[in-house]
């Protein structure tokens, strides 16, 4: 019974990848649907607050208003303009726009991967990675709740196919295309900021450097080339020009929601943040927060640590952004499921690249899933049921603060740089055969 089972799983991946698109594409447009109906009947809404916001912003726009009129909305000003259409056509096209960037982000995955196991000598190249996505339970469902991060994780997706992929053969406007997806993620979204580093290093040659380099030499290996330069200035160019697009428009207060809030946001509700009691506890103190402060450096440590592990060459670049968005995440003092988004959509470039038993690597979900739901239940029990527990929400932090480290250790531990899945390995051995006979 058990091989019958797997028999059938492997025919169902292994249908063409136009049918999973379709079937990924069904199953959020039938969410969609059924959020009208959950949103009627039970008390804990599928359709995200954020989605309220971002259409009351999107009906300033229409109105000739500022979206900032809309309080909370703390976004891009390109988030309301492009959901207007939710005003005068649908209330749904956000959602529905959302999820189409979904499925752009599967197809982007899958050339990605493609491309990368082809230069390994893979001829026919499973569709694996890509389902990682469709079929990602905790995608579908923030996507088509109305969350907007899809968006932002295609631009980076984007970004680093033209680093990738050498299908356009002029540099200016390869890595000047690399550069406008990139800024203009960053403009949506400041995480992918930190991304910046670790793409600059992979156009370089510094892993060419060793001890017995010259110091003249490795003098000039470190002066950025063109295609360094082509990159930098492109997302300077588009950071730039949007934000002072934006700015004309709207002023000093679309600076201070979308960009100057954050980097001073204090929550104080309850969020996956391992740092949310502490803010709780001292949300009266104004002098400068010591254990932030450490907590910040830190991070940027670890970031600049993985940017040098896996960031200097360029068949490892997804997997240093991948870590890089595990650790942004986990050490964010503000932390809410649709930042999970930033690393699981960079999962799928990089998992055919583990070393793992199925087994383990399901240990290594569960545990993950696991601490997000027991965090999970204490949640519902003080929105909804206004129990005392914030001790125990802070103490679910720490887990699930936990289970990201150790599953990212893991991940590390068991990265293999070419792995694909033993396809490669198997694919080696058979070419070594050919060539004996």
């Amino acid at each position: 019974m058990p091989d019958v089972s797997l028999r059938r799983t492997r025919n169902f991946i292994d249908l063409p990848f136009k049918f999973h698109l379709a079937a990924g594409t069904v199953v959020r447009l039938l969410l969609i649907a059924y959020a009208h109906y959950h949103d009627q009947m039970y008390e804990l809404q599928y359709t995200d607050v954020d989605y309220k916001v971002f259409t009351d912003a999107a009906r300033h726009v229409v109105n000739g208003e500022s979206p900032y009129r809309r309080h909370t909305y703390r976004y891009s000003p390109l988030i309301a303009i492009m959901l207007t259409p939710n005003i005068f056509l649908h209330k749904d096209f956000g959602k529905v726009l959302f999820s189409f960037f979904d499925i752009l982000i599967s197809i982007a995955s899958k050339k990605l991967v493609e491309r990368q196991l082809f230069t390994y000598g893979l001829s026919k190249v499973p569709s694996y990675c890509a389902q990682l996505w469709i079929y990602n339970p905790m995608s579908i469902a923030i996507t088509t709740r109305g969350n907007a991060d899809s968006v932002s994780c295609f631009f980076i997706i984007m970004s680093l196919y033209f680093l990738r992929i050498n299908s356009v053969k002029n540099h200016l406007l390869r890595f000047s295309l690399a550069g406008f997806f990139l800024g203009l993620s960053i403009h949506l979204r400041l995480y992918p900021l930190a991304f910046s580093f670790p793409m600059f290093l992979s156009l370089g040659a510094y892993d060419t450097i060793t001890p017995a380099t010259s110091v003249l030499h490795g003098l000039w290996l470190l002066l950025p080339n063109r295609r360094q330069m082509y990159l930098t200035l492109s997302t300077i160019v588009t950071i730039i020009g949007l934000t002072y697009g934006m700015y004309v428009l709207y002023g000093y207060e679309f600076l201070f929601e979308t960009y100057l809030y954050h980097l001073f946001r204090r929550d104080t509700r309850h969020n996956f943040s391992i740092l949310f009691y502490y803010s709780y506890l001292t949300m009266d103190e104004v002098a400068i927060d010591i254990v932030k402060v450490i907590v910040q450096i830190s991070e940027v440590i670890i970031l600049f640590a993985i940017s040098l592990t896996f960031g200097v060459r360029a068949n490892s670049l997804p997997f240093a952004l991948f870590c890089q968005a595990v650790v942004m995440v986990a050490f964010n003092s503000v932390m809410t499921s649709q930042y999970f988004i930033w690393f699981l959509s960079l999962l799928p470039l990089v998992a055919h690249c583990f070393k793992i038993h199925i087994v383990n690597a399901f240990f290594l979900a569960l545990a993950w899933v696991t601490c997000q739901g027991a965090w999970l239940f204490y949640a519902y029990m003080l929105e909804f049921r206004g129990q005392e527990v914030f001790f125990y929400i802070w103490m679910k932090s720490v887990f699930f603060f936990a289970s990201h480290i150790y599953v990212l250790a893991q991940l590390i531990k068991t990265y293999r740089l070419g792995y694909g899945f033993g396809l490669i390995d198997n694919a080696t051995k058979v070419g070594m055969r050919r060539k004996a006979q």
